[in-house]
């Protein structure tokens, strides 16, 4: 059987100060993609010109930006087997990343894949649907776009849910799962170089939406335990505790989640 092709989808704007790093690191790979496609969604500092010279080619995204309709559009001009969706902040680190990646793919099952942000054993590294039930959904993604390879088939299937205004690979991932496929998880090291807006609240809310669509609960410390928390990092400064926001943010998603409708709690 011949090896599955890879593509690479890159969405840049302005990145030209870590797109260098970016691209040097893909041409280590031991396993080179087939080509690069980049999504440049409003960029001046030449950063369209550094993914040409690598051998890239560009395409431009003119509306506003918003991430699943960028990652679609860019997919949509992508037909390799698999799709490595990387940042334009995110380098792989190990030269064999994009290999060993590609060898969790032998698995017809799976469809799709992503390094670990931390070593938290929440979740194994071969999550299923039934898995998901058992445990719950957690406040951070079981896969991620800024570092993660999908197979192009699923995303043909079910492209990124565009009235998302973030997570848009979390939605994607959980409805894979429940088709009955694997989400893998590898330990990858990357470097990730960026900074924005605090997405806290948002990603909360909508991982509550995902829980109230999929009928799943959400593993979190719950109405009383988030309130104890809160109270006790604003009171006693408890360098243990979480940042008072970070309570706050989840309680407030709770709480939209509780009382509104479904339809605007996605933001439709």
């Amino acid at each position: 059987m011949s090896r599955p092709t890879i593509g690479v989808l890159i969405r840049f704007k302005n990145s030209a100060a870590t797109l260098p790093r970016v691209l040097q690191r893909l041409h280590a790979q031991t396993v080179q993609p087939l080509f690069i496609l980049g999504v440049d969604t409003g960029g001046t500092d030449g950063s369209a010109a550094l993914i040409e010279q690598a051998g890239g080619r560009v395409i431009s995204w003119t509306e506003p930006y918003h991430h699943a309709r960028v990652l679609n559009y860019g997919l949509k001009n992508i037909h390799t087997d698999l799709v490595l969706v990387l940042s334009s902040h995110t380098t792989l680190d190990e030269d064999n990343a994009v290999e060993r990646m590609l060898e969790a793919f032998a698995d017809p099952r799976v469809a799709c894949i992503s390094a670990k942000w931390d070593d938290d054993p929440f979740y194994s590294d071969s999550i299923t649907w039934d898995e998901l039930r058992a445990k719950g959904l957690k406040f951070g993604s079981i896969y991620s776009n800024s570092m993660g390879m999908i197979r192009r088939s699923a995303w043909e299937s079910v492209p990124f849910d565009e009235t998302l205004i973030t997570a848009e690979d979390y939605g994607w991932a959980i409805e894979q799962l429940r088709r009955g496929h694997v989400c893998r998880r590898l330990k990858l090291r990357f470097g990730y170089e960026r900074s924005g807006h605090d997405r806290t609240y948002d990603f909360a809310r909508l991982v509550f939406l995902f829980a109230r669509r999929y009928q799943l609960r959400v593993a979190w410390l719950g109405v009383r335990g988030s309130i104890q928390q809160l109270l006790s990092s604003l009171l006693f400064h408890r360098r243990e505790s979480s940042p008072p926001a970070l309570h706050y943010d989840r309680l407030k998603a709770w709480a939209l989640m509780r009382f509104t409708a479904a339809s605007s709690f996605s933001g439709r």
